[in-house]
């Protein structure tokens, strides 16, 4: 394998799943290229195909970007995903970005990416969103439990051999929901134009990519549907509950996990996201899952949410939590789990409760 016939994506992307990841990864697999080697965390793969033409595709998380800015790889593209919730503004991890030559596909429906690009006049950047201003964008969205729209390309790109692709537009359908998925999509689709890879192949490579774990993960659908979404900050609150609105359901009972090392300060912010959700989704109840008990959260808790005279239970135990929720939910009712990590067993548990 020669060196000078890999080309190297890097995606930098944070929590669980390597959404985009899977689905570049997937779009060259149906492109025809074979996967050579993938390790073990399944954040690296390398694929070839029978020309000859080597692909590297590694995830990166934000955490890891400063201590890559010094290695000097020499990625041809980098997808930089929606950042979340006020992180990646320190120099250490920006520099990474300012030594960038290759091509930038850039979430730009979150205001703080755009800070990402000051100091380099040198990369090709390709701008993705829902936002009509983005070189790629997503028009005719229908979401519900599978996700159709129009993938949008509004100017002309250059490929990595230089060809040029003018504006077009065609039909794109995922097999699962979630808006996540949909920005997912579009950068995936960037990736794929960038490298010339058939239309048809690309299409066919996101409708058949696999849902990922705690990414509006179905956990029960049977006479009431249990969905769960890794959720840390604000920013991913917003995101499902945007989702959530389009399904079909009669009403939600949540069980929200808060993990302390969150800090007082984004757990504040989480459940006044919650709160303004509430009258839009139809959560009939809240229940608060907390790993350490610790009176501010408490308190904080109890006022915000008996200012607005809704119910809610607090639970140190996720079991005494999930059969609380499960004696509240009716037919065609949906269960919603968001949290951090410490909520990666309510599948099992939920389950196992189901069974009884």
């Amino acid at each position: 394998m020669k060196e000078e016939n890999i080309s190297l994506i890097g995606v930098v992307e944070n929590g669980k799943g390597y959404v985009t990841f899977n689905i570049i990864k997937n779009i060259f697999m149906e492109s025809g290229f074979s996967l050579i080697h993938e390790n073990k965390n399944g954040n690296i793969a390398f694929l070839s195909s029978s020309e000859n033409i080597y692909i590297g595709i590694i995830n990166i998380s934000f955490e890891n970007l400063k201590h890559l800015s010094s290695l000097e790889i020499n990625f041809d593209i980098v997808v930089c995903t929606n950042i979340g919730y006020k992180i990646l503004l320190r120099k250490e991890e920006k520099l990474f970005f300012t030594y960038l030559n290759g091509i930038i596909i850039l979430n730009i429906d979150n205001e703080n990416n755009i800070e990402l690009l000051e100091g380099n006049d040198k990369a090709l950047v390709i701008t993705y969103g829902l936002n009509n201003k983005a070189t790629v964008n997503a028009s005719s969205l229908d979401i519900n439990n599978s996700i159709r729209f129009n993938f949008c390309l509004q100017r002309e790109i250059k490929t990595l051999y230089k060809d040029t692709i003018e504006p077009l537009e065609f039909p794109v359908e995922i097999n699962l929901f979630g808006k996540e998925y949909i920005y997912s999509a579009l950068a995936a689709i960037s990736v794929a134009l960038c490298y010339g890879l058939n239309i048809d192949d690309i299409r066919y490579g996101v409708l058949n990519v696999e849902g990922s774990y705690r990414k509006m993960e179905k956990i029960h659908e049977d006479d009431f549907i249990a969905i769960d979404n890794f959720c840390m900050n604000p920013e991913d609150y917003s995101s499902v509950f945007e989702t959530i609105q389009h399904l079909k359901y009669k009403n939600i009972v949540l069980l929200n996990g808060i993990e302390i090392d969150q800090g007082i300060h984004t757990i504040k912010e989480n459940l006044e996201i919650v709160l303004n959700w509430i009258p839009i989704l139809g959560i009939k109840k809240v229940i608060f899952y907390i790993d350490k008990k610790d009176r501010l959260i408490e308190e904080n808790i109890k006022y915000l949410f008996t200012e607005k005279r809704f119910p809610f239970n607090i639970y140190y135990n996720l079991k005494e939590c999930i059969q609380t929720g499960l004696n509240l939910i009716e037919k065609d009712d949906m269960f919603l789990f968001l949290g951090s990590d410490i909520l990666k067993d309510s599948k099992h548990i939920l389950v196992d409760e189901i069974e009884k």
